[in-house]
């Protein structure tokens, strides 16, 4: 579940309270369906759908949708990060009116295109930091080497889970959640997610992490 999340905040957590749009806030980590309370957004923003999917091999690991306030530039996007033996997509889609819910957005379609970068790999589901000597050949819009690290917990702070995938990543990922900590929170979690992206394959770790998902996604913008 929590390697899902990394795309999927990505979307929604850098927007705080203001005036213009309400939208529904939710989360549904088995599913398409997705309701809630309303939230309201600062002007210039969207009502956002995002889902993100996570396939270990070829069986789809896990699915999280998300909605919320987003800016009106972070709509409509598609990317994707790969890393050991999996793939982590994403894709939002927005509208514009009050507590409207978008279509369930479509993922991007993975590549067997290799491409000119190569990245460190590795993945863990129990840590917020992996090291390995594996590397990766990225392929078709993957041009990136990336880190996504994320905490999940309950509101009263107990720890749920904590994961970290190293790998290949789109532009579109890095530019939105690139050197970043998010943090997303619902009536039931907290989600934090710490990303970092580079031109090459070195250790992305950084001392930037700050443990608990206090952290999802990523940029400027998840609730």
């Amino acid at each position: 579940m929590t390697m899902a999340l990394v795309g999927l905040l990505v979307l929604f957590a850098l927007v705080p309270s203001g005036f213009s749009l309400s939208c529904i806030k939710c989360i549904n980590f088995s599913g398409t369906i997705c309701t809630g309370n309303t939230e309201t957004c600062t002007s210039g923003s969207s009502c956002a759908t995002s889902l993100s999917t996570t396939t270990l091999g070829s069986t789809v690991a896990s699915s999280t949708l998300t909605r919320g306030c987003s800016p009106i530039n972070q709509c409509n996007i598609t990317g994707s990060l790969t890393f050991t033996g999996g793939n982590v997509a994403i894709a939002t889609v927005c509208c514009d009116t009050d507590s409207c819910a978008s279509a369930i957005p479509t993922l991007p379609t993975a590549s067997t295109t290799s491409n000119n970068q190569t990245c460190s790999t590795c993945a863990s589901s129990t840590n917020d930091y992996c090291s390995s000597s594996d590397t990766l050949q990225c392929k078709g819009l993957e041009t990136q080497c990336g880190r996504l690290s994320t905490s999940v917990k309950s509101t009263t702070g107990s720890p749920i889970s904590t994961s970290v995938i190293r790998g290949c990543a789109t532009p579109s990922v890095c530019n939105l959640l690139g050197n970043q900590q998010v943090t997303y929170s619902d009536q039931s979690v907290n989600v934090a997610v710490t990303t970092f992206c580079s031109n090459g394959s070195f250790n992305l770790r950084g001392s930037f992490y700050l443990p608990a998902f206090t952290a999802f996604f990523l940029f400027k913008f998840l609730f």
